[in-house]
């Protein structure tokens, strides 16, 4: 025989085991389907993609969103008709900098709706915050390097672990590589860093 306390227990397990499952069940998840060309970019740079290679199972919106604009050429954008299949297209070809590529990440990854240029987007639509604050997501300013004026003329999104991405040079574009993740600690990044700057939430897109 049971005892009533053993079989109070038992009620109580299966009440917990049946609500995992009926979670488990009705839980969606988001399918992305990916195109051939993406997979394809992928092999290519499968090197230079390994530091965001956590992101394929944890963040893969994000994944594939910076795959997907690898080898785009770099320059100032159109953007008329922005937001559209067409637009993107178009400016993967055409080009894109560096504001310009911040600003499609925070939009259609973080939901952060920001405009500008670097220096516009630091003054108007950003919190500064302290570098050891720093996280996915966050907006490096920096300087040219070699200047010392502390004017901003370039801008990355930060990933982890002192990685960022960022549109970089029509020169590097030429070579394949106008969208590139870079280390901060590596080159000069780190002398030419001005800001970290957190979008502010009156700019977030409401659902």
């Amino acid at each position: 025989m049971l005892t009533s306390n053993l079989k109070y227990s038992i009620n109580i397990i299966f009440f917990l085991f049946s609500c995992y499952l009926l979670y488990n069940c009705n839980k969606t998840t988001e399918v992305i389907e990916i195109p051939q060309t993406y997979q394809a970019l992928e092999e290519k740079y499968k090197i230079k993609l390994e530091p965001i290679n956590l992101y394929k199972e944890s963040n893969p919106k994000l994944y594939w969103f910076i795959i997907s604009w690898l080898k785009t050429n770099y320059g100032t954008p159109s953007w008329k008709a922005y937001g559209t299949e067409q637009w993107k297209k178009d400016t993967k070809q055409r080009g894109i900098d560096c504001s310009g590529f911040s600003r499609v990440l925070q939009e259609e990854i973080y939901n952060y709706k920001i405009r500008g240029s670097s220096q516009q987007i630091l003054d108007k639509y950003c919190k500064k915050i302290k570098f050891r604050k720093v996280k996915e997501g966050d907006l490096l300013f920096f300087k040219a390097p070699n200047s010392k004026s502390h004017s901003i003329v370039h801008i990355g999104v930060y990933l982890h672990d002192n990685y960022f991405v960022h549109a970089t040079s029509k020169k590097s574009a030429a070579l394949g590589d106008g969208i590139k993740i870079d280390n901060i600690i590596a080159n000069t990044w780190s002398d030419n860093l001005m800001y970290v700057g957190r979008p502010k939430e009156k700019y977030k897109i409401k659902d």
